[in-house]
C-alpha cells in the first residue's frame, strides 16, 4: 500500500523502518521516527513519520506529521502532510494541511482542509509585475 515514489524499500543503508500495528492492537502515545508506520489496529496519539499508512480496517485519532499520509481506514484529529491521499473507503475527520492532495473517488472527508505552503501568485498588470502574497502585495 505505499506509494510507488516511496524510498522504503530503495536503499538499505538509510535505515528506514517500517513499524506495524497489527489488526487486533490498541495503542495509546507518541511514535517519533524517520521510517515509516502502518496502522492495522487501532491508535490514538501523536505520530511524527516519513510515510503512514492506515489500513482499511484501521483507526487514528491525534495528530500526524508526516511526508505522506494514505487513508484507507479511519483517521480524526489534525493532520500536517506533503502527500494526502484519501483512497477509496478512507475516512479523514477533523483538520489537515497539506500540499498535494488526492482523493479517490470513495474517499471522504469531512472537516477542515488547507494547503500548508502559500504559493505566491504571479501576475502582470501593464507590463509590471505583482506578487500577491500571504502578507500582501509587493509590486516590481
Amino acid at each position: 500500500m505505499f506509494l510507488k515514489t516511496s524510498n522504503l524499500f530503495s536503499d538499505s543503508r538509510k535505515n528506514n523502518s517500517l513499524s506495524i500495528i497489527g489488526e487486533g492492537i490498541e495503542l495509546s502515545g507518541e511514535i517519533n521516527t524517520e521510517g515509516n508506520i502502518h496502522i492495522d489496529g487501532s491508535m490514538s496519539g501523536v505520530i511524527r513519520a516519513s510515510e503512514v499508512v492506515i489500513g482499511p480496517n484501521g483507526e487514528f485519532d491525534g495528530e500526524i506529521i508526516a511526508d505522506i499520509l494514505i487513508i484507507n481506514g479511519t483517521i480524526k484529529g489534525k493532520f500536517t502532510i506533503k502527500n494526502l491521499h484519501v483512497r477509496i473507503g478512507g475516512l479523514l475527520q477533523g483538520r489537515a494541511k497539506y500540499e498535494i492532495l488526492v482523493v479517490e473517488s470513495g474517499g471522504r472527508i469531512q472537516g477542515e482542509l488547507g494547503i500548508s505552503k502559500q504559493n505566491k501568485l504571479i501576475t502582470k498588470k501593464n507590463g509590471k509585475e505583482k506578487i500577491n502574497s500571504k502578507n500582501g502585495a509587493i509590486n516590481s
